[in-house]
């Protein structure tokens, strides 16, 4: 594939002007999750407490995202992802505010990690479903699904490392002050895209309820789509989880400071983002499926591998091979259900795949964070590698089931 055609979608206007405020954003954003992860654990000393910080942020992703779904395909897409995208500059705000008068106690910082996790389950099956209206060609979705997974990742390096570094300069209201700001030229590049974000009419007098009811039999009822929604559930619930155990790792067995993590985050998007180019670059969507299988498979053995906490030059290429394994799973995921989704269900079904991919984390963090506490690393972590080798053999034996799908 040619440079140009993988870089097909930034022809389109609306996508350049969305890539650009997506840039922006996620840079504040990464910065301040990085800052919360680092701080929750310095104020407690708790993996358990990290689990908790992250299940609060994330949580509502499981139980509010699928209303989200149903709004989505009722409503303006474009008014909602604005109204949001002012949320999280409230989120922001209201972190650094507290951060400054030195009201930030554990209670005060896990409340605003559910008020962000809020605005986040409404934000992201929001953008994800507008993803094809920004492109004028529907050819080029694979390389949008690729480029924003890039960038995705991109970020994912930049900003833990920077943030690791202001925060241990400056503090952590330094970077939610960061992010608030970021905030602001996001949303005016959002407001100046122009595109039809009308929502489809409505098919009979179907309720709320009824209309996700409907969105879960569609799900279910096309076999791609059940298989990849539910294995990417199990991926992220036990082998995206992980990360809340890295805090420790830089602290207690590397004996590090909040640089080290920010490093530890920099070196997993490194990988991340060499998976999310690859697919970028693919010239056939026919070797989608096999990625599910081969992503599984090195993100087993990683986490396999990090269980012994082995020296932290293999720790770091450990941590890079499970970024890129991730992405190879995560966007060949998000490819493979944008491609088969029925036009009317696409806000439902974006919103399952989100609860799916992010719900399900905060559950994984939880119960890593505890179960790491009462049994250690090395059972933590290898039943995290089990479930990835499991998925990876599931994958391989229903391989043909994606002939129809690519």
């Amino acid at each position: 594939m040619k440079i140009p055609e993988a870089l097909a979608p930034f022809r389109s206007r609306n996508y350049r002007l969305f890539y650009s405020g997506y840039a922006i954003s996620l840079t504040g954003s990464w910065m301040t999750q990085t800052a919360i992860g680092w701080l929750v654990y310095a104020l407690t000393e708790s993996t358990t407490m990290s689990g908790v910080a992250m299940f609060l942020s994330q949580v509502s992703h499981f139980f509010v995202t699928p209303v989200a779904g149903v709004m989505i395909d009722r409503v303006n897409r474009r008014r909602m992802l604005l109204a949001v995208q002012f949320g999280a500059l409230a989120s922001a705000f209201g972190l650094m505010l507290f951060q400054i008068l030195d009201g930030l106690h554990v209670s005060v910082l896990l409340a605003l990690c559910f008020l962000r996790g809020l605005v986040g389950a409404v934000e992201i099956p929001t953008r994800q479903s507008l993803i094809a209206k920004f492109i004028d060609d529907r050819r080029h979705l694979p390389q949008a699904i690729g480029l924003n997974s890039t960038l995705f990742n991109f970020t994912r390096i930049v900003s833990p490392a920077i943030a690791g570094e202001v925060y241990a300069m400056f503090g952590a209201a330094c970077c939610f002050a960061v992010d608030a700001c970021l905030m602001i030229p996001a949303i005016f590049l959002l407001a100046a895209m122009r595109f039809d974000a009308r929502p489809l009419p409505a098919s009979g007098e179907c309720g709320p309820l009824c209309s996700l009811l409907e969105g879960v039999r569609y799900m279910f009822s096309v076999p791609v789509l059940r298989m990849v929604i539910c294995g990417i559930a199990l991926l992220s619930t036990f082998g995206f989880s992980y990360t809340v155990l890295l805090p420790m790792f830089a602290h207690e067995v590397y004996a590090g400071t909040a640089g080290l993590y920010g490093r530890m985050l920099t070196v997993t998007g490194a990988g991340a983002i060499v998976a999310a180019l690859l697919i970028a670059f693919l010239k056939r969507a026919k070797y989608l499926p096999r990625f599910l299988v081969v992503g599984n498979t090195i993100v087993g053995v990683s986490l396999a591998v990090v269980a012994s906490a082995p020296p932290l030059p293999l720790f770091f290429a450990m941590l890079f091979s499970a970024g890129f394994g991730s992405v190879l799973v995560g966007a060949s995921s998000n490819t493979l259900v944008q491609l088969n989704i029925d036009e009317r269900f696409r806000g439902r079904i974006i919103s399952l795949y989100t609860m799916a991919f992010t719900g399900t984390f905060p559950f994984g963090t939880l119960l890593l964070g505890s179960f790491n506490e009462v049994v250690g690393l090395g059972p933590c972590l290898g039943l995290c590698a089990g479930v990835c080798f499991a998925l990876a053999a599931y994958f391989f034996l229903r391989r043909r089931a994606f002939s129809s799908a690519v």
